[in-house]
Order: structure tokens, then C-alpha cells, then sequence
């Protein structure tokens, strides 16, 4: 610990003193670090030299967002961006006894940021809920929550308008989308992918696409699985077709179409859509966010006027 205890100090002239290590060395960009300064926490990442400027622009780009967790400071002669320190995340939130219009209002400010991405062209590449920050507090026994952030924006990217993100698998295996599986262009209606199943997480404290060991078959790995879900809940026969012709002559086609042999008498389909125990308009929101035809996907700002976010208040 004595070793951590060293003060390091940023362009606004604030002095971090290390504390403790949030993540272990990621290589040689080193741990992740949860500092003091001023009274305050502060979370110290690095990030590659040849970055440094380019994410130190993005952040000055979304810092009139407040839904979107950018820098507060920076370290330059380390590569270091200092970060306001939030309590929680989604992942661990969703799971205590969330009031249904407080999980609307944290999903709505987690699309507003994720919104504001997008209208700059920027994708994030790896939506999931424990991207998703906040602070809140049950001091009078009801949960309140002060500030929600989309976080992790340092592995996020510019892509033009006609340009896409190819060759590798974007985000975590649970969240990931048809496309992604298949390491095809991606954009940002790859993300809205995501954020859909991230919905249905928050509201069902489940993550649908989770695959435990006892679940695979032998010689079967779990990302068939995961595959296997995504159409039994997210396609029908337009948007299955819509899927495959986006891939075009991509080898993933011929995996989803062994997949879609599986589906039959013994083992239907279980459409999301027909999930009747959930709200009609939430279906119809995720449902149109989840589409496994990319190109049928809404927007942000389009989910943003859905009709289930039409009763919650800032």
C-alpha cells in the first residue's frame, strides 16, 4: 500500500494520491486506480500514448452530456485520465428492489448518453450494464438515484457515416449482437442490439443470453447457444433473411443457418414479442431495438421517444 501512496498530479493542478488498485496491471498500461484528491475519489486509468489525444478530444466533444462519464482531468506524461468516482453499477443495482419507474428513468438517462454518442458519430463498442455507472442512496429507505453515466468511454471510437468497425468481435459475449458474434461491420445500431438485451436485464434481474456449463451439450460451446437465443427470440422470417443478407458471404451465414435448423415442433421458437408476462410497450421497444436485422434497428434518439419512456419525469 505504502508503494500506492504517491502523489501524482493533473493538468487542473489537482493532487491524486493512489489509494487502491481497482483492476490489476492490464499489460503496460498498468493498473487502474482508485485515488484521493481534494476529499474526493477519483478513478486513474491509462491509456495508450498514441490515443491519449485523440480520447482527450472526444471527452472535451461529450462533456456538455452529463449522461456520459468523460475525464475530469488529465495526465499527460502518464497517458492517465482521472475520473469522477460513481458507486455502483447496473449490473449489481438491477438486483435490489428497483421501483419499476426509477429502472425507466436509469435506462432513459443511460440512452440520453448513449444518444449523444451517437449524434457524434461515436460508437462505443462495449454496452453492458456494468458500463452503466451511477450514485444513489437509500437514506430515507427509498432508493434514490443522483447520477447515471454511460462509462468506459476510452475503448469507444469515431466511424464516419458510411465507414463501420470490422474483423473483430465488439463487446462481451452475454450483450453481443448477431453481427458482432460474426466479427461483420458494425455501427451503431450494433449497440442499440445490446442496450435492448441491457432493458430486459434491468427489468428481469437475468441476463437472457447467459449460458451456464450445465446448459451445453457435449462438443457444443457456448456462443451456439447464445446464437440459438438470439433467433428463437429476436428473429422472424424477414429479419432472419434481412441478417443473411447483411452478412452476404461472410462463413458466420452458415452457422446461423445451422442454427435455425434446430428451431421445429420439438423445439419452437420463443419470440420476445409473445413474452406476455412483460409490459406491450416495453416489448415493442425492445423488440424494435433488437431486431436481428440490423438495418431495421431504431435509434437512440428514436427509442428515446418510445412510448414506455412517456411517463417518467427528469
Amino acid at each position: 500500500m505504502a508503494a500506492l501512496a504517491r502523489e501524482i498530479i493533473g493538468q487542473s493542478s489537482r493532487r491524486y494520491i493512489a489509494r487502491s488498485v481497482l483492476q490489476e496491471s492490464r499489460g503496460p498500461l498498468g493498473p487502474v486506480l482508485l485515488a484521493m484528491a481534494d476529499r474526493k475519489r477519483y478513478v486513474l486509468k491509462s491509456v495508450p500514448d498514441d490515443v491519449f489525444g485523440y480520447y482527450q478530444n472526444m471527452f472535451n466533444d461529450l462533456r456538455p452530456c452529463p449522461y456520459v462519464r468523460v475525464a475530469a482531468d488529465a495526465i499527460p506524461e502518464k497517458h492517465m485520465f482521472a475520473y469522477g468516482y460513481l458507486d455502483d453499477h447496473l449490473l449489481s443495482f438491477a438486483q435490489k428492489d428497483v421501483p419499476l419507474p426509477l429502472t425507466k428513468r436509469i435506462l432513459r438517462d443511460t440512452l440520453r448518453g448513449l444518444a449523444a454518442l451517437h449524434e457524434r458519430g461515436i460508437v462505443h463498442t462495449d454496452v453492458k450494464p456494468n458500463n452503466i455507472m451511477l450514485n444513489w442512496n437509500d437514506k430515507n429507505r427509498d432508493i434514490a438515484v443522483e447520477k447515471v453515466q454511460l462509462a468506459d468511454i476510452d475503448d469507444a471510437a469515431y466511424v464516419p457515416e458510411g465507414s463501420a468497425l470490422v474483423g473483430r468481435a465488439f463487446g462481451n459475449w452475454m450483450w453481443r449482437s448477431p453481427e458482432a458474434h460474426a466479427s461483420a461491420a458494425c455501427h451503431t445500431p450494433t449497440e442499440m442490439f445490446s442496450f435492448g438485451i441491457v432493458c430486459i436485464y434491468a427489468l428481469l434481474k437475468r441476463v437472457i443470453f447467459a449460458v451456464e456449463d450445465e446448459e451445453i451439450i457435449e462438443g457444443e460451446v457456448k456462443e451456439a447457444v447464445v446464437l440459438e437465443r438470439q433467433l428463437s427470440y429476436f428473429a422472424d422470417g424477414d429479419s432472419y433473411q434481412g441478417l443473411l443478407r447483411y452478412l452476404a458471404d461472410n462463413p458466420w451465414v452458415q452457422v446461423f443457418e445451422i442454427v435455425a435448423t434446430t428451431f421445429g415442433e420439438k423445439y419452437p421458437r420463443e419470440p420476445f414479442a409473445l413474452w406476455n408476462y412483460l409490459d406491450a410497450d416495453f416489448r415493442d421497444l425492445v423488440g424494435r431495438m433488437s431486431t436481428v436485422d440490423l438495418r431495421k434497428r431504431i435509434t437512440a434518439h428514436e427509442a428515446l421517444g418510445h412510448q414506455w419512456f412517456a411517463d417518467i419525469q427528469d
